[in-house]
């Protein structure tokens, strides 16, 4: 059924589940840049999965919020992250169900990694569940078109050097777009 052709108080309602999900993503990048990070955990479900491509050291996806919250809690003490703060913004959400939904939303990033400052940007899928009345991620996946220094800029031929997984990224052609990923 065409949304619009729903009653006015089923509208009204996935209205209010839409921005209650772009609120959910507001907060994760608010408690991120405001290091924050105990409560990153309290926004994914119990069983969520979490893989930022190959930011993540293993290549794996970390699933369950209290592994989530490990691993963000531990962001508190790195010394090889000085700064991290990330700018959403095209957040796209599709409700497809009365307790589900999905999402994509655009990253761009500044971070400081020991004294060198790299510029990121990336694309978000997501999906959400609603837990006893509260929108949760239950899987957020990045996919990253380049994180590079700032002194280098994006557009050259080498555009992923925070690799920590030990992902094999290739190199573009400077003078082509760079391919979706």
């Amino acid at each position: 059924m065409n949304p619009e052709n729903l009653p006015l108080e089923a509208r009204i309602q996935r209205l209010e589940d839409t921005e209650s999900i772009r609120t959910l993503k507001s907060r994760y990048h608010t408690y991120v840049n405001d290091t924050d990070f105990d409560r990153v955990g309290s926004l994914f479900a119990a069983d969520a999965s979490l893989n930022l491509g190959y930011l993540m050291p293993d290549q794996n996806a970390i699933v369950g919020r209290e592994n989530i919250q490990a691993a963000f809690s531990g962001m508190k003490t790195s010394t090889s992250q000085s700064q991290l703060k990330q700018f959403l913004h095209s957040h796209i959400v599709e409700l497809t169900g009365p307790h589900t939904a999905s999402g994509t939303g655009m990253l761009y990033a500044c971070y400081g990694v020991h004294a060198d400052a790299y510029v990121v940007a990336g694309k978000y899928s997501e999906d959400y569940v609603r837990v006893d009345g509260t929108w949760l991620f239950k899987t957020m996946d990045l996919a990253l078109y380049f994180t590079v220094p700032l002194s280098v800029g994006w557009a050259g031929p080498k555009r992923h050097y925070l690799v920590n997984s030990g992902q094999e990224t290739h190199d573009y052609d400077p003078l082509l777009p760079n391919p979706a990923v």
